[in-house]
């Protein structure tokens, strides 16, 4: 292969980032001559990494366009700050140049060489309910499938840049999703008043149900809309509300049951979870949870989900909370404390019959120095949830007895889990028939706890 500037562009490309010295070797030729090949290619290539552990790439477009994206941090006060800048690479991922990092950098990507996006960029990503109305109303605009599951990397970069403007954390990717941003908060509606919020809600309903709703992209299947209200004391206006359908349905009481359901597991995990407040109006039960990534009007907080923290810097084989969370902590990411409080919450899902505890529902605040587990939220008996085709079933709790080494953490969450079944039991909101069966899930729980 000769040593000019197209050999090095057809050595680069299919191979990714390469040191001076293998591309020297691929060359047949001197690391000399790679440096002047690599100052001759300009802005088509990109180095990176200290002395030796420096490694060149050759830049990838995106619709024949080179891209080189911003990265910006929304602070507690609202404020952005500059971050770092993206920019793909031939045959793919990224590099990204920040300094210092948002989030743990994992051991791979210690000079910020990314096989893919960075892993905190994936829980932007459209998905469930409000992801796919997201998607739906932005698809023709960016030319890409209605069906968010269908985009890859840079489908993403490109709806993240343009539209990214009101998801979860407190990461921006472009200018042009910053200037949405900050123009969205100076002509932002002032938050909904007590008095004006059943109302509001149910507008807001009837147009997410209607598609008409983009919202935040956070994740998960029950309908739901981003809103902002008052209310004394809240640390942010801002707010997720998740909403049953208004019919007579078994399936729709069920589902109301299970938003009530919600509210009163967060009231038993207390300080551990999102505060919560529920409101009926025109038939529907909403579910306000306090979002726990905003901080006062403007500002925002990272939030890391344990998937992304799985596949970023653990790659267990699933994203089972106790696993991943004690590998987090091993790599000192994350306390030994928050660990055992997230192997605890798993174990009160479990005793509250939650069948639905995947990657995506525990969370993390992050920054350059680790993590520390984020508020409890989606605590609700899943396994209770309508089938599919929406069949209604009512399958008795079956706890099972701890092993020793389990014992002392069932007895910390097994009272947490009896008090949900014994305010589910007794709340009016819940239709009588469920109301019998967390009775009865009660009983069974208490006959555990004695044998424990």
């Amino acid at each position: 292969m000769p040593a000019d500037l197209p050999s090095l562009e057809r050595l680069l490309r299919p191979r990714g980032p390469l040191g001076l010295a293998d591309i020297a070797a691929a060359l047949g030729c001197s690391t000399k001559t790679v440096q002047r090949l690599v100052a001759a290619a300009g802005d088509a290539v990109l180095g990176a990494g200290q002395t030796r552990r420096r490694r060149i790439a050759w830049r990838r477009e995106i619709r024949g366009q080179h891209s080189e994206t911003p990265l910006y941090l929304i602070d507690a006060e609202g404020r952005p700050q500059p971050l770092g800048r993206l920019t793909p690479i031939w045959p793919q991922g990224c590099h990204v140049e920040a300094t210092p990092p948002a989030w743990p950098l994992p051991d791979e990507a210690r000079d910020v060489w990314y096989e893919g996006l960075p892993y905190p960029l994936y829980d932007l990503r459209p998905q469930g309910f409000l992801g796919r109305a997201f998607a739906r109303q932005h698809a023709d605009t960016l030319a890409l499938p209605t069906d968010p599951r269908l985009w890859g990397d840079d489908a993403l970069l490109l709806a993240l840049g343009a539209f990214g403007d009101d998801l979860p954390g407190a990461l921006l990717l472009g200018d042009t999703a910053l200037r949405r941003c900050l123009d969205t908060r100076l002509h932002a509606p002032p938050p909904l008043t007590e008095a004006e919020r059943p109302a509001a809600y149910a507008a807001l309903a009837a147009q997410a149900m209607a598609g008409s709703l983009p919202g935040s992209s956070a994740g998960g299947e029950f309908p739901k809309f981003t809103a902002a209200r008052e209310l004394p004391g809240m640390a942010t206006p801002h707010c997720v509300v998740k909403f049953s359908g208004a019919d007579a349905s078994a399936t729709v009481q069920r589902w109301r049951d299970l938003l009530v359901c919600e509210h009163l597991a967060a009231q038993a995990l207390g300080d551990e979870a999102a505060p919560t407040r529920l409101l009926a109006h025109e038939g529907r039960h909403f579910l306000e949870s306090e979002r726990f990534d905003r901080i006062g009007p403007h500002g925002r907080r990272g939030v890391l989900s344990l998937e992304s923290a799985n596949a970023g810097l653990v790659g267990a084989p699933d994203d089972d909370w106790t696993t991943v969370t004690r590998a987090l902590a091993a790599q000192g990411r994350l306390s030994a404390a928050d660990a055992e409080r997230a192997a605890e919450r798993q174990l009160f899902g479990r005793l509250i019959a939650n069948s639905d505890m995947h990657g995506g529902n525990l969370g993390f605040f992050h920054d350059a120095n680790g993590l520390r587990l984020a508020p409890s939220y989606d605590q609700l008996p899943m396994r209770y949830a309508p089938q599919a085709g929406g069949e209604v079933t009512s399958p008795p709790l079956s706890p099972t007895l701890p092993l020793p080494a389990e014992r002392e953490r069932w007895l910390r969450a097994a009272p947490r889990a009896l008090a949900f079944w014994r305010a589910a039991a007794a709340d009016a909101r819940i239709s009588p028939g469920f109301r019998a069966l967390c009775a009865s899930n009660h009983a069974a729980l208490e006959r555990a706890a004695a044998l424990a």
